[in-house]
């Protein structure tokens, strides 16, 4: 990519790693030992790896590595590292993502605690990078020199990044959890779509603050963030936000991943509510004395670089036009033209807010640069401007601090390196994910569609009409390129015709965050073969029908879903693989496409794979507490323990049909089902006052090892009970050590009073997914006589697939079964009990 590669490069300067960090590599260094030896179960160990944020990938024994950049901000040094890094061990090519991190693909484990090292060495890590944490706590990459902020983020950003890295509150959340601060009411960094947006307000005295919004989310339910605060003094931001934390914490739903992110407290709750309990929550803070106001802010030095006149005959002095060569620059070949300068400086360069100062730009197609490109980079940002870059949610990398009196020579330098690209952060700078070129959850190659669409966006060619506009594609509803706030969002499915199954694109128009947020709305499905000419057509239609100075956005508004979708749907037709086989190969594929079709497995058998998941979560969960209590990481260890009780518990709560979404749930259900019946020993009565709180950073080893004793004798037994659970999963007393009470029979819930106009007695299970709806139907034909009937309404899908053939395979009789509407949504099943 380089036309002049670099052949040597400055020192990396590092630093000694401070003892904790090196101890926390030592930890991950010594459970891959662990793990390689055969020690450590491969399904233990991957927990562990993605706290410390390492990825498993798609392709076999290589990974994934999540740099954390919290608000973008490196310096040159540190690129250098993430440089020498990516071409030791990596492929040689760095990838930009869209919380501005940087990730490295193809790394053998065995050398990722020695990157963990070099990265630490800089100032740099992974920890917490991926997993259910905070992610990277992400930033305007113009904050400090935007000429329309109300005041720079960058310090704030910077402490709420450090302030919440390693805290026990952040260890093990319901789902993972994403922060932004924006300085200007562009919000250039999305604050709707986060659980928590931090965006720069002034009150009306003057005093700077933030305005704070929360339960914002994309992925396949996406929400946009509601303002909670209109504004949030200083003083009260690590408090307010830890208080976000916890409540999250707490109410997060912990049974379904899909439904486990805080816009879903949100939603069940209330606004009202929801805002309610994290007044309560922040107010119980503020007097037990937890949090302490003031904010001391990170240092970030930004200064400007000092600009020195050159020599006589080696360059241009101050007043110079910045056309001949500087003192210590290496520009290859010839200058650029005057035309192709012009041209990058309209779409790639900012003027800042202070006086003689640019910011530049640098495209990287898809977010990946190359080693070398990341070496030649470090040294032009080191020379020309003040040796700080920040990554962009774009992908890209911004370098602040450039001369003017520069600017044309480090264009030059930029071109030479193949970093010169105009057309930065516009429409023909498709943003991506990785897709299924290294990602295991990837269904399309998004990458692929988007160098297709260079045809449609030509780099260097936009028409002025597209000035605002932007394209990103997802390689699966996850959203990691943000597909749902894009002027054009696409993501990756599947589609099957017969036997063969087709990559589809999802195209979705009108999304926006540009002072106003709006999900765009999804118009059509579109196979992606078909995708470059939708989207042309899409062009086609702007252009003939919009009025006169209508931006496409507004045209999209305009026109509306009903007719976009009707001109769009010629391009949705699918031929079958008879008639053309190649759409059934993805964008840059050889091979036809696939994607793995795992269909729900019989009931009783998915109830009993519940259990075992949730056994494996808390030894997982105990695995870790171990590990941390020997590194004297205390209150981790705690807050390890607690989760591997509830897990513990959740697992043997499925047998009682009932699968609760908030711990408090959990340990309630756990004392009113298990151990009033007298199926639990006593020494696991009242768990929740046992297990206590989730982390208390001033506990002791002996208080921690006894907190870790109770967890493993718990969580022995409940793989105990587990392993002997069987088809019919019947929780015996007798497992437990304990004799049947009468309270059993009392504990029971009989079945529902309503009745069929047949007079059987109806169970309403729709809305109850597989496999409970089947363990809720076994219990209440446990509590029936021989040859009773009991009708039980189902959903359609999975539910009536499942349900009606595991009950005869059970050996009840199934009498009954049809729909109870014209669109098959619900059905209704009669079954009688046969005494087994």
């Amino acid at each position: 990519m380089s036309t002049s590669p670099v052949t040597s490069h400055p020192p990396i300067h590092t630093a000694p790693i401070p003892q904790e960090i090196l101890e926390e590599i030592e930890t991950f260094e010594d459970e891959v030992n662990r793990l390689q030896s055969g020690d450590t179960p491969s399904d233990v160990f991957k927990p562990f790896r993605l706290q410390y944020g390492i990825y498993g990938q798609r392709q076999p024994d290589v990974q994934m590595v999540r740099i954390k950049i919290p608000f973008g901000g490196l310096n040159a040094n540190q690129l250098r590292q993430v440089a020498d890094i990516a071409d030791t061990f990596a492929t040689g090519v760095g990838h930009v993502t869209t919380r501005q991190d940087i990730q490295l693909h193809f790394v053998p484990l065995r050398h990722v605690g020695t990157i963990m090292r070099k990265l630490a060495e800089v100032g740099l890590t992974t920890r917490e990078a991926c997993a259910n944490t905070v992610r990277n706590v992400t930033a305007c990459a113009l904050a400090g020199v935007c000429p329309g902020e109300v005041f720079d983020v960058t310090p704030y950003a910077k402490t709420v990044a450090y302030h919440l890295l390693r805290n026990p509150l952040n260890q093990s959340l319901p789902r993972k959890f994403k922060i932004a601060f924006s300085g200007c009411k562009q919000d250039c960094a999305l604050t709707p779509i986060h659980d928590v947006g931090l965006l720069a307000a002034r009150n009306s005295e003057g005093v700077p603050g933030f305005k704070m919004v929360v339960g914002g989310g994309l992925g396949s339910t996406p929400r946009l963030a509601k303002v909670l605060h209109e504004f949030v003094p200083m003083e009260e931001l690590i408090p307010a936000t830890e208080a976000m934390l916890k409540v999250f914490d707490n109410l997060g739903n912990r049974k379904n991943r899909s439904k486990a992110r805080m816009k879903f407290v949100v939603d069940k709750l209330g606004f009202e509510e929801f805002s309610k309990r994290w007044k309560e929550t922040y107010d119980a803070m503020l007097q037990s004395g937890a949090t302490k106001f003031g904010l001391e802010t990170a240092p970030y030095p930004d200064d400007p670089p000092l600009i020195m006149p050159t020599k006589p005959g080696n360059g241009t002095s101050l007043q110079g036009n910045g056309h001949s060569q500087l003192e210590g620059s290496s520009i290859h070949g010839a200058p650029s033209s005057q035309e192709a300068y012009d041209h990058w400086c309209a779409t790639n360069v900012i003027t800042q807010r202070q006086s003689g100062f640019r910011t530049a730009a640098v495209r990287l197609p898809s977010g990946d640069i190359t080693s070398e490109q990341m070496f030649a980079l470090a040294e032009l940002t080191e020379r020309y401007a003040n040796g700080n870059l920040r990554t962009t949610i774009n992908q890209n990398i911004m370098v602040r601090w450039v001369p003017d009196i520069r600017l044309r020579h480090f264009y030059d330098e930029l071109v030479a390196h193949g970093l010169g690209d105009p057309g930065a952060e516009g429409v023909a700078d498709i943003v991506s994910c990785p897709g299924t070129d290294t990602c295991g959850l990837g269904i399309t190659s998004s990458k692929g569609l988007a160098r297709a669409l260079a045809e449609v966006f030509p780099a260097g060619k936009i028409a002025e009409d597209l000035e605002g506009v932007n394209v990103k594609i997802s390689g699966c509803h996850n959203s990691c390129a943000q597909h749902h706030i894009a002027t054009i969002g696409l993501h990756g499915v599947g589609k099957r015709i017969g036997d063969h199954v087709a990559p589809v694109y999802e195209l979705h128009l009108g999304g926006r965050v540009n002072g106003t947020a709006k999900i765009g709305q999804l118009i059509v499905k579109v196979p992606a073969k078909n995708v470059p000419a939708a989207v042309q057509h899409l062009l086609d239609l702007y252009r003939r029908d919009k009025n006169n100075g209508e931006s496409l956005l507004g045209f999209i508004d305009r026109t509306g879903k009903i007719k976009l979708k009707d001109e769009l749907i010629p391009y949705t037709i699918l031929p079958t693989y008879q008639e053309d086989p190649q759409f059934y190969v993805d964008w840059e594929g050889d091979e036809e496409f696939s994607v793995e079709d795992l269909g729900p497995g019989e009931c009783a058998g998915g109830a009993l794979e519940m259990i075992d998941n949730r056994i494996l979560e808390a030894e997982q969960e105990l695995y870790q507490a171990r590990i941390l209590a020997e590194k004297h990481q205390y209150a981790f260890a705690i807050n390890k323990a607690y989760r591997a009780v509830v897990a513990g518990a959740k697992a043997i709560l499925v047998t009682e049909g009932i699968d609760p979404n908030t711990d408090a749930d959990t340990l309630a259900e756990f004392n009113k089902l298990i151990v009033a019946k007298g199926l639990m020993p006593a020494e696991y009565h009242n768990l929740a006052s046992i297990v206590g709180d989730l982390g208390n950073k001033d506990a002791s080893a002996d208080l921690t090892q006894g907190k870790i004793a109770f967890t493993k004798g718990f969580v022995d037994l409940c793989r105990t009970v587990s392993d002997q659970i069987g088809q019919d999963l019947k929780l015996a007393p007798a497992e437990l050590g304990q004799k049947p009470t009468e309270s059993t029979k009392e504990a029971t819930t009989p079945p529902e009073k309503a009745s069929s106009p047949s007079g059987v007695p109806v169970y309403d299970l729709r809305g109850v997914a597989c496999p409970m709806n089947y363990v809720k139907t076994k219990l209440k034909l446990e509590m029936m006589d021989h040859g009773d009937q009991l009708e039980v309404w189902l959903d359609g899908g999975d539910p009536i697939r499942n349900v009606p053939v595991s009950l005869r395979n059970d050996g009840h009789n199934v009498l009954e079964q049809e729909p109870m509407d014209a669109d098959e949504q619900h059905f209704r099943v009669v079954v009688e009990k046969v005494e087994l």
